[in-house]
This record gives C-alpha cells, sequence and structure tokens, in this order.
C-alpha cells in the first residue's frame, strides 16, 4: 500500500489559521500531529479549545428550544425517566431546562421546582415557567377571586396550612408535608391518615344532624363538598333539601334582624320594606311585632299609637278591637266627667 505524500507547511498553517484542532488537521492531512503542534506553537497560536467547552449553560440550552405554536418552546434535548423530563447536561452536570429557563427570565434561580404554567406539557418557554413562589402567588390570586379565603388552621393531619399548605391551578388546597410523608412513609402516613379520616367524619356527621347546609361544613373544615355528600350518604341522613336555604331559623329571628331600639322605648324598623320576609313569605312588620308582643295576631290593620313614624315597638301597637275598645272608654270618660274632663 503507498503511503500518502505528506502536506507542505502552508496546507497545515491554512487550517490551523481557520481553528481546527491538531487531531483534525492530522486526519485530514495525513500527518504527524507533534508536527501540528510545532507548527501551532512556531506561531504563537493558543491551544484548540472545543466549541463544546466554551460555549455557555444558555448557550447550550438555546440549542436544544425549539419555538413552537402559542409562544411554547419545545424540549428536543435528552429526556430521562419513565415521565420523560427534559434533563440539559453540562460540563459533567445536569440541570433542569426549565429551571434555567426560570432564571434567564427572572435572573435568579428557581426555588422549588420550576415548571411551565401555560398548559403545554414540558414547555420551557421562560415566559411560561414559575418557580413554587411565583406558581403559589398565582393560585393564592386565582382562590381570592372565586371567593375563597387563605389557607387556615390545620390539615386532615394537622399540619399547619400557613407553613405547609400548597394549592393545585384553580385554588384547590393540598398539603406538601402529607405529600412528602406519603413518599418517604408511606405505611406511616397511611395509619395516621386512617385516623385523621376518621375524626373528620365524625366532625360533618356532628355539623350534618345540626341541619348545617353541606356547602357550609365543607367551607368551616376546608374539604369537598363530596366528601361531605359521602358522609351524609355513608350515615343514611336524608338528603338536603333543595332551594334557597333560610337566611332565619324563626320569624323572630327574621324580625329582630332588622330592628334597631330607639329612645323612649321606640322600635324602629331598618329594612327598605315594611315586610319581614321568612320562608318566602311577606308579613307586615308591624303585625308581627303586635303578635310576638300580644300572643295573638290581630285583628284588622294595626297602626302605631305613640304617633312616631316607623316605629314598631308592640306596646306601641295598636289592632282595631283595641282601638273600638278605647273610643268606647273615652266616650264613658267624657259622659262620667264631661266634655272638659275628656
Amino acid at each position: 500500500m503507498s503511503r500518502p505524500v505528506n502536506a507542505t507547511r502552508a496546507d497545515i498553517v491554512a487550517l490551523l489559521s481557520d481553528g481546527h484542532s491538531n487531531s483534525r488537521i492530522a486526519r485530514e492531512l495525513r500527518v504527524d500531529k507533534h508536527r501540528v503542534r510545532r507548527i501551532r506553537e512556531e506561531l504563537g497560536l493558543p491551544s484548540y479549545v472545543p466549541v463544546e467547552q466554551t460555549r455557555t449553560l444558555e448557550d447550550k440550552w438555546r440549542l436544544y428550544a425549539r419555538p413552537s405554536d402559542g409562544g411554547h418552546l419545545e424540549w428536543t434535548g435528552e429526556r430521562v425517566g419513565a415521565a420523560g423530563s427534559p434533563v440539559l447536561r453540562y460540563k459533567d452536570q445536569a440541570y433542569s431546562p426549565a429551571a434555567i429557563a426560570f432564571e434567564m427570565r427572572h435572573g435568579r434561580p428557581a426555588q422549588g421546582y420550576a415548571i411551565a404554567e401555560c398548559g403545554r406539557a414540558r414547555c420551557v418557554a421562560p415566559d411560561h415557567v414559575d418557580d413554587e413562589a411565583g406558581r403559589q402567588a398565582k393560585r393564592r390570586e386565582i382562590r381570592q377571586a372565586s371567593g375563597r379565603g387563605a389557607l387556615e388552621g390545620v390539615c386532615l393531619y394537622g399540619h399547619d396550612r400557613a407553613t405547609h399548605g400548597r394549592l393545585e391551578r384553580d385554588g384547590r388546597p393540598y398539603c406538601e408535608a402529607c405529600k412528602r410523608e406519603l413518599k418517604t412513609e408511606p405505611e406511616a402516613h397511611r395509619e395516621v391518615r386512617t385516623g385523621a379520616q376518621a375524626a373528620m367524619r365524625q366532625s360533618i356527621a356532628v355539623l350534618l344532624r345540626q341541619n348545617i347546609p353541606q356547602m357550609q361544613i365543607a367551607k368551616q373544615l376546608g374539604i369537598a363538598p363530596a366528601t361531605v355528600q359521602r358522609t351524609r350518604q355513608a350515615l343514611g341522613l336524608p338528603a338536603p333539601r333543595a332551594g334557597r336555604r333560610d337566611r332565619y331559623s324563626s320569624l323572630e329571628e327574621a324580625f329582630h334582624a332588622n330592628t334597631e331600639p330607639g329612645d323612649d322605648g321606640h322600635l324602629r324598623w331598618t329594612c327598605s320594606t315594611p315586610s319581614v320576609c321568612f320562608r318566602q313569605q311577606r308579613v307586615p312588620a308591624a303585625r308581627v311585632s303586635f303578635e310576638l308582643y300580644r300572643g295573638r295576631p290581630p285583628v284588622g290593620p294595626v297602626t302605631s299609637a305613640c304617633g312616631v313614624s316607623g316605629c314598631v315597638a308592640g306596646e306601641h301597637l295598636t289592632d282595631q278591637p283595641m282601638r273600638a275598645a278605647n273610643k268606647r272608654a273615652d266616650k264613658v270618660f267624657g259622659a262620667i266627667f264631661g266634655k272638659a274632663a275628656a
């Protein structure tokens, strides 16, 4: 086999000037690698550094972040695990592409996991990625906008919600401590969970037997309405009455809720309408007050005898028989003592 003709010095210098490595030049020109190195040193050229070593972490990230529709960025690089989680290897270390995207956008490392909140799985667009703090802040806004308050008290297993409470994308709460314990100690957590569930069912049963609405129980205990419904069905309790719940437990409570005391024993009606609304009925406030005070329904119209407009004090109200009796008494009094005395 004939040996190839050795390359000239000019050929080697040309490739060195183009920035190629000694090994590549020796391979392409079929020359001794040591000769290429000597010429490099004679020319005072720096040692060859692979592009991979000069590329920054962000530069390498951009190589694998491919633009997609809707402003998303799809990760085309390496994926690991059964879930196919994106990973970027750089200088013998593995990085999360989403965490890199977050730091590029915010100028600081992510706190906790960095995940895209745009709804596109594995999106690594910097504008779509949030860390734990950012996610929870946005989810708290969603929860407040839907009329649900801040997380308070403890979870079913006794963890402080102010410390361990987290929110799902739709604002539903969950406990980070419970989630962590379930992974590390599933058996112990299962025992605690069983006891906590029994205690919760007992609390639900007590409130159900007090005829408290299911939605109110769920809000009070911080649980899903479906949990209350399942407990009610398991206890064999009747289904809740359909329709709007009563605001007041009695007609008397509804009456007093819309009054305030005045001077000289007067009682002022504060509602914009002159009627007491209770269980889809409207009863004039004066008639309700009269019956509550006298212990009997009024006969005929009820009027105020005190002369104060809007007064509904029971002792100041009269019905038709009372007014007729007063007139008869006035006549008798006048007949006995004369008109001047009357």
